[in-house]
């Protein structure tokens, strides 16, 4: 049985002030068709896998179901805390594995985007019978550019379906090494892992004994019929590690999957351009915005509001409740500066 896995507790603090904790960027309409990131991700996905489930913070719960209608209130497994997606995913294939032990599961972010969905399934697709046959597998995104902002993924030697063994994952390179990796056919890491579920519980106990101790107390929990009050108790005492840093760096045997597909984490307020068509004039709108010789501009506004740009060129813009953002286009990565900011001030009623 395969499992989609849809990790979506992120903060989306680089789409501050659109993005907010209680409502973050995959629960954002972002795409032309007013569709959240979260519900394209679910929707994308439907038919390659048996059973769907969503991992989310508590806190975000009810936007969730809201954005996901069709979501059994079984499949929404709510962290009472957030402690990063090792912990994540180990809680869903707890829950996976009551059923089969031999479940795949197919990890999977929220909030990203893909502008051809159909060789975007033909991938997961390759990957998820990979997984079957015991690899843990992982998408690696085929680079446009040398980017600084994402890890990589050296290829190795050629494996089944396409796919080759992994060499190694890179972090996040200056911009020397990643015209570098760009040149030697490197791939972008874009976080999607693909393996059973006894195979990632056996890593995590290997690698993360601590994180392996208690989800096997919450498996013993839900195998009884009543885990709530465990995870309650224990998750939030769980190590706190990406999945990335705390198995798959460390796994034997991985492989990846090439893709190309138009895949953006919309990591930024920049890649709004990728999302939603500029006009003549170079300026990407979501909402109601009157631009006057303004040219190469980004942005956002919430519904009921308006903004006005005159004579000014790459510049974000973003009007969002409470809250006003301006800053050039090019700096639009050090919007996480400003959250950090607003966090050692005090100022949490606009997080």
């Amino acid at each position: 049985m395969n499992h989609a896995v849809i990790l979506a507790g992120g903060g989306g603090t680089r789409l501050w002030p659109a993005s907010r904790r209680s409502h973050p960027k995959q629960l954002l309409p972002l795409a032309a068709n007013g569709e959240t990131l979260l519900a394209a991700t679910w929707r994308r996905i439907e038919g390659l896998f048996d059973r769907r489930w969503v991992v989310t913070a508590a806190s975000q719960a009810e936007g969730v179901a809201q954005a996901i209608p069709e979501l059994e209130i079984g499949r929404l497994l709510a962290e009472p805390e957030p402690r990063n997606t090792a912990a994540a995913v180990g809680l869903a294939a707890v829950y996976a594995i009551a059923g089969n032990r031999d479940s795949v599961l197919g990890v999977l972010p929220a909030d990203h985007a893909i502008a051809d969905e159909g060789a975007f399934r033909d991938v997961v697709a390759r990957a998820l019978r990979l997984a079957a046959e015991g690899h843990i597998v992982t998408i690696g995104i085929k680079p446009t550019h040398a980017e600084t902002g994402f890890g990589w993924i050296e290829p190795g030697p050629a494996v089944a379906y396409g796919a080759s063994s992994v060499a190694r994952f890179v972090e996040k390179p200056d911009r020397a090494a990643a015209e570098s990796y760009l040149t030697r056919g490197f791939l972008w890491n874009g976080g999607m892992f693909f393996f059973r579920a006894d195979r990632i519980l056996d890593e995590i106990r290997r690698q993360l004994p601590a994180l392996a101790e208690g989800l096997d107390e919450i498996g013993r929990a839900h195998a009884g019929g009543g885990a709530a009050e465990v995870i309650a108790r224990i998750y939030p005492r769980l190590p706190s590690i990406s999945i990335d840093h705390g198995v798959m760096e460390g796994a034997a045997g991985m492989v990846t999957v090439p893709g190309d597909f138009g895949w953006s984490d919309v990591g930024s307020w920049a890649a709004l351009a990728d999302l939603r068509g500029a006009d003549a004039a170079g300026n990407v709108t979501l909402g109601r915005a009157v631009l006057l010789d303004a040219r190469d501009n980004l942005v956002s506004v919430d519904p009921g509001g308006l903004v006005a740009l005159v004579g000014v060129s790459g510049l974000v813009v973003v009007r969002a409740g409470d809250a006003v953002l301006v800053l050039p286009r090019e700096r639009a990565q050090e919007v996480r500066d400003i959250v950090k900011r607003l966090e050692a001030e005090g100022l949490d009623a606009y997080l």
